[in-house]
């Protein structure tokens, strides 16, 4: 906002340099970008925060001024003149006082008007408002001396005695006094006369009503108008104004009546009015003066230095506030123009920034060191992190908003979708219910530049949302694989296949170190090539998944080599962690491993064949593992073969190889019993 020194000096005493006047205000919270001369006067270009509405106005300004430096402060004449009683009379109807509280005007009969005053004039336009007629200039400088808003109509346009404030109607429109026509909608405020629109509210007056040098009858308007409404109408029209800027940002409501009454005092001054009717008015100004009640060890407490009450009730006194108290608790009556001030310590900032925040102490609080306390899920990110790194992957990070097409394809996610309402992308309205779509993204753009190794991990949120219950973020974390695995002098270049993905995995679960353990069982998602997606469990609950994607997902994504993606719940795991790692003793004796080959069934995994090896050899089949899977040749039609080597091993003792060999042969029996096993022929 542009200020003028000149006008300031009308209300209030001013000592000092335009410079020192200029960091006094900027170091009290009303910053002055920039002083700019303008013949005689001093232009302030003013920065306003938007919870301090009543600088925009110059007496605001002039007021902060009073309460920075103490000089004197007076309010300019507001009287209203006398004149023979009009006999025109007006109807206020408010429609809906949601968006118009209240709604005054006065009428004005037989103006005889002249030019505008060469000051006025000069005020107007140093401060960005150039001069129009006088009636019109008188209003634009009560706007910017009180910051409330007036518009006058021409009373022999106006159809009718009565004036409206309402919604628009459909199909209604209006031609603003900028020329231009506005199609106007149900939740827009109008002001109407008994055929329709004659202003947008709070924001512009219409061409239908405009006053100009031959306009004799004047019907002054003076409103207080709801903030949001005008701001949506001024939003949705892209229409700003002097007046819309200031009725969004609310007006102070005692100010609509002395505003108007301001300008009366100055039309009677530079004109001559026939007559003057009674002020026509409908509804209530909400004004609230509350009173706050501030302790005034408060105000040590709170800043650390040490501000007499008599000095801070003088403070407080300076900004227009009503003060009582002689205990030692101030009572400030909040005036209508403060509307930012609601709690006491908001008048404890008032006392700083008046006091000066330079004059404030640096001290250092007194403080108990306590033991720094860590997000248990923070540190497990971490852990992960450290984890998979190490393993040779990449951390990427990507978006939370996902296109929803490549799920709606898939079909994946469907009752649990949470979706932007307004999105600013309509092609990014999906909070992602998987990190899958952003780290396939990341394989494509890699691929796309010539990768040949991709691995890829993230850490990051995942939203569902159930029924209508509010959306639910888990935190998550995934890893990717495709292309080829790096080759050294040792080991050639080789395609990742999916036993890397599940290697991984298990390094991964292995090295937490907290889990007893967990159980794989065959995953059904589509997203999954057939028999190879699988879902994790421990403890009987699921923690995540991993697999290779199939073709339909890498056809969507548009990534032409296999993709193996795991993905677990962070939140899940921690919550079945053990408190400590689980370590085990190095043992003693040494181990008698045997090798075994069966014959299968092909729908039997090897999951299933070793916990029946675990139940039958109990502590004694210490380790068990997968060395060989084979199928087709020799093996028949619907069978595999899989090779098992098992690490028998004693706690207390070294083990023979007639007691090994007994339990092993046992083993061989209970398989061929329960899944039909067979060994391979020779073998028996």
């Amino acid at each position: 906002m542009r200020v003028s020194l000149n006008w300031l000096k009308d209300y209030v005493q001013v000592k000092a340099s335009p410079q020192i006047l200029a960091d006094q205000l900027t170091m009290a919270g009303l910053e002055v970008k920039k002083i700019e001369a303008a013949g005689s006067d001093t232009i302030f270009e003013t920065e306003i925060t938007s919870n301090r509405p009543d600088w925009l106005s110059h007496l605001g300004v002039a007021r902060e001024i009073h309460a920075v430096t103490g000089s004197a402060f007076k309010i300019p004449a507001t009287s209203v003149p006398k004149s023979p009683q009009c006999e025109k009379h007006f109807v206020v109807t408010l429609s809906d006082r949601d968006l118009c509280p209240y709604y005054s005007a006065v009428f004005l009969e037989g103006i005889e008007w002249g030019k505008t005053p060469d000051f006025l004039k000069a005020r107007l336009e140093t401060c960005g408002i150039r001069s129009i007629n006088l009636i019109v200039d008188i209003t634009n400088y009560v706007l910017l001396e009180w910051g409330q808003p007036l518009h006058a109509f021409d009373a022999d346009r106006l159809h009718g005695n009565e004036i409206f404030a309402r919604r628009a109607q459909k199909g209604e429109n209006i031609t603003a006094i900028d020329g231009t026509v506005y199609e106007l909608s149900k939740d827009d405020l109008i002001i109407a006369d008994g055929r329709g629109p004659i202003a947008i509210g709070g924001v512009m007056g219409g061409k239908n009503s405009e006053v100009n040098t031959n306009t004799k009858n004047v019907l002054l308007e003076s409103a207080f108008f709801t903030p949001s409404s005008v701001r949506a109408t001024a939003r949705r029209l892209v229409l700003g104004s002097e007046s819309s800027y200031r009725f969004e940002r609310r007006v102070d409501p005692r100010g609509v009546d002395q505003a108007r009454d301001r300008a009366l005092y100055l039309i009677a001054q530079h004109s001559k009015i026939g007559k003057i009717s009674r002020v026509f008015r409908a509804g209530k100004l909400p004004i609230k003066e509350p009173k706050i009640l501030l302790p005034q060890s408060e105000i040590k407490r709170i800043l650390g230095a040490d501000i007499p009450g008599t000095k801070a009730k003088t403070f407080l006194s300076r900004l227009g506030l009503k003060i009582s108290g002689t205990g030692k608790t101030i009572t400030a009556s909040i005036p209508s123009f403060r509307s930012d001030l609601m709690r006491p310590v908001d008048l404890i900032e008032e006392v700083a920034r008046l006091y000066g925040y330079g004059r404030i102490p640096e001290t250092l609080p007194s403080m108990i060191p306590l033991e720094p306390h860590v997000d248990p899920i923070l540190e497990f990110e971490n852990e992960i992190r450290q984890l998979l790194v190490s393993l040779g992957f990449y951390e990427a990070i990507n978006f939370s908003l996902v296109d929803p097409k490549p799920f709606d394809q898939l079909g994946l996610y469907k009752e649990e979708r949470t979706r932007l309402i307004n999105p600013q992308n309509k092609e990014l309205n999906l909070m992602r219910p998987s990190l899958l779509s952003g780290l396939l993204l990341s394989v494509r753009r890699n691929a796309s530049v010539g990768e040949t190794e991709i691995r890829l991990f993230e850490v990051g949120n995942r939203y569902l949302q159930k029924s209508n219950q509010f959306p639910h973020e888990e935190r998550m974390a995934a890893f990717i694989l495709s292309g080829e695995s790096g080759g050294s002098w040792l080991q050639k270049k080789r395609p990742f296949g999916f036993y890397d993905l599940k290697g991984f995995v298990e390094m991964l679960l292995a090295r937490i170190g907290r889990i007893e353990s967990w159980e794989v069982k065959p995953s059904h998602e589509v997203m999954f090539q057939k028999n190879q997606g699988f879902v994790l469990e421990t403890q009987g609950k699921e923690i995540g998944f991993y697999g290779t994607l199939s073709d339909d997902v890498r056809r969507i994504y548009d990534v032409e080599k296999p993709v193996f993606y795991a993905e677990f719940s962070l939140e899940k795991v921690l919550a079945l962690l053990k408190t400590r790692k689980l370590m085990k003793e190095i043992q003693k004796f040494p181990p008698s491993p045997r090798d075994l080959t069966l014959i299968l069934d092909e729908p039997l995994n090897a999951e299933t064949i070793i916990e029946r090896i675990r139940e039958m050899g109990g502590e004694l089949a210490s380790k068990i593992e997968v060395f060989d899977y084979f199928k087709g040749g020799q093996i028949p039609k619907g069978k595999k073969s899989l090779s098992f080597r098992i690490f028998y091993q004693a706690k207390d003792r070294t083990l023979q190889n007639e007691e090994v060999n007994r339990l092993h042969f046992s083993i061989i029996e209970s398989l061929n019993q329960l899944f039909g096993a067979e060994l391979p022929k020779g073998k028996e």
